[in-house]
């Protein structure tokens, strides 16, 4: 209880009533859970990072489970995999970030349950004909909330762009045309240069770009939802 109050105190000095995160990293399963949910229950983003505990990590997701974002590494579960009802969660945002010495093992039907608004995926082991697949699967319906999906990929080379692509009607935009896209988690717009644009069935327009940047590749998927086009 004194936590909170002191907590509070601050808040009052420098006049900010919000709690915009919390980072739960080395040792901090010796704090009690019901303690922290008490102080930061409010935290609107909530990132997990090497806490050595798979068990406190639950503790973590089960008591801020009604956050906007979040970060989680899929190190820090069980099997290096990262529960399912955490995938279908709507989260505003939401991070899965790796590093090189664990990379993400995420099946094409996880990627599938992925619900969030915007999504990252670190270093995730997957192949390019599965990445095609995942486009066509959207193009048919699935992930309808997604605005934004990000993957940094370990085993797909430059090379594999038009497997990526293959079988899906497309256009290419030229690099010099820029468009803005706001995703729902951010105030800021973001600048599209080019890419490659796609439909879904019912009309909705997304964008395909290719980073390609040393050492791991990577994928974007930019959905132009109504309420995400800025007009120039």
């Amino acid at each position: 209880m004194n936590g909170l109050i002191w907590f509070k105190h601050l808040q009052d000095i420098f006049n900010y009533p919000k709690i915009d995160d919390i980072w739960f990293t080395t040792d901090s399963s010796q704090f009690d859970i019901d303690d922290i949910k008490e102080v930061f229950g409010t935290a609107t983003e909530v990132m997990i990072s090497n806490t050595g505990c798979y068990v406190f990590n639950q503790m973590i997701l089960r008591n801020f489970h009604l956050v906007e974002k979040l970060k989680i590494r899929a190190a820090d579960f069980q099997n290096a995999e990262i529960p399912e009802r955490i995938l279908i969660q709507n989260f505003d945002y939401l991070d899965t970030f790796s590093t090189l010495e664990g990379a993400t093992s995420m099946a094409l039907d996880e990627l599938l349950l992925i619900n969030s608004k915007k999504s990252y995926v670190g270093l995730l082991q997957i192949s390019a004909k599965q990445i095609n697949k995942f486009i066509k699967l959207w193009q048919r319906g699935s992930n309808p909330r997604m605005e934004y999906l990000g993957i940094h990929y370990t085993n797909v080379n430059e090379d594999d762009n038009e497997v990526i692509m293959k079988g899906i009607s497309h256009q290419v935009i030229p690099t010099d045309q820029r468009r803005k896209f706001k995703p729902a988690e951010s105030g800021m717009p973001d600048v599209v240069e080019g890419g490659i644009d796609i439909f879904r069935k019912d009309g909705v327009k997304a964008t395909i770009l290719f980073k390609n940047r040393h050492p791991f590749s990577a994928v974007e998927m930019i959905v132009w939802f109504d309420h995400c086009v800025i007009e120039s």
